[in-house]
């Protein structure tokens, strides 16, 4: 990752020529693989790493430059679903909604140094987002079981499962899917940004970026805001609010995770704490959930004291 980064900054053209060929291959790979599971997961990854690459770009160089590579890449993308799907416009759309989180938040991070203004930045995007899912993609969901019922249909039938439970659960599934939907966007592009600030901080041979997180805080207004929404979404039940409640934790998810590196820094065992503690993170919903309401809390009880956290110089 250090190495390609080096390379890409280098100058314009090898920017562009890196991170268009990440983003074509993202949009390419899947067409050609035999294995769907195996193609999603290659574009995944290769789409995380481009993005990130755009973040530093834009982080050490200015928004300009990034958009060059953008604009690169968007033409990329879109020779290929022109030419491979004959939906030009699709092209378009994915350059678009993969990119401009990127732009917003990268030079956000890049204009405030501020890695919780960031964080709020992307909430307020995430609001964009909720909002134009349910005003203006009501169908949605039930599109989206439709799909999925379809394609279960079309399978060899067999008394292994009851099809009408299995419908509900289907339904059900995509129902928090749906509602779960601006979180997980924020959460990836948030932790991409993140990649391309640590990348920066690496490349520098600094521990700035360390330091930033572990005293990551996004203050008592902010937190007290994300307290009204979750009451709320309790009390009214709308599905529009959970789905704000759901992106507000994914915030102080963040916050969570800081005061958990500022707790372990100093610790003997600090890499394996470390990856227990992330490995909890992805089993159990419970330490996501206890997580963030750490960080709610955090803003109140100040659980990191300035000892907890290092302050190596850079």
């Amino acid at each position: 990752m250090l190495a390609l980064a080096r390379y890409t900054l280098k100058g314009p053209y090898q920017a562009a020529a890196v991170v268009g060929a990440l983003a074509v291959l993202a949009v390419f790979f899947p067409l050609l693989s035999g294995a769907a599971l195996l193609g999603a997961m290659v574009a995944m990854f290769l789409t995380f790493i481009s993005a990130a690459l755009v973040g530093l770009i834009i982080l050490t160089q200015g928004v300009q430059s990034g958009m060059k590579a953008i604009l690169v890449s968007i033409a990329g993308i879109t020779l290929v679903t022109t030419f491979a799907l004959g939906v030009p416009e699709l092209g378009i759309s994915i350059g678009l909604a993969q990119w401009l989180p990127i732009v917003v938040l990268a030079q956000t991070l890049r204009t405030t140094s501020s890695i919780a203004l960031t964080l709020i930045a992307g909430v307020m995007l995430g609001v964009v987002a909720v909002v134009g899912q349910f005003v203006f993609l009501p169908e949605l969901e039930s599109d989206w079981v439709a799909i999925i019922q379809q394609s279960i249909s079309q399978l060899p039938q067999s008394q292994a499962y009851d099809v009408a439970e299995l419908g509900e659960n289907i339904r059900l599934m995509v129902h928090w899917m749906i509602l779960a939907l601006a979180a997980s966007l924020y959460l990836v592009f948030v932790s991409i940004v993140m990649l391309s600030r640590w990348t920066q901080a690496r490349l520098a041979e600094s521990d700035g970026y360390k330091r930033e997180f572990q005293s990551l805080s996004l203050g008592k207004p902010a937190s007290m805001v994300a307290l009204v929404i979750m009451v709320l979404s309790f009390w009214l039940v709308q599905d529009w609010l959970t789905s704000l409640a759901i992106l507000v934790s994914a915030a102080f998810l963040f916050q969570g995770i800081a005061v958990v590196h500022a707790k372990i820094a100093k610790s003997k065992y600090r890499s394996m704490a470390t990856g227990m503690f992330y490995a909890l993170l992805l089993i159990f919903p419970q330490i996501m959930a206890v997580t963030t309401l750490a960080g709610i809390v955090d803003n109140w009880l100040n659980f990191r004291k300035n000892g907890n956290i290092e302050n190596t110089p850079g």
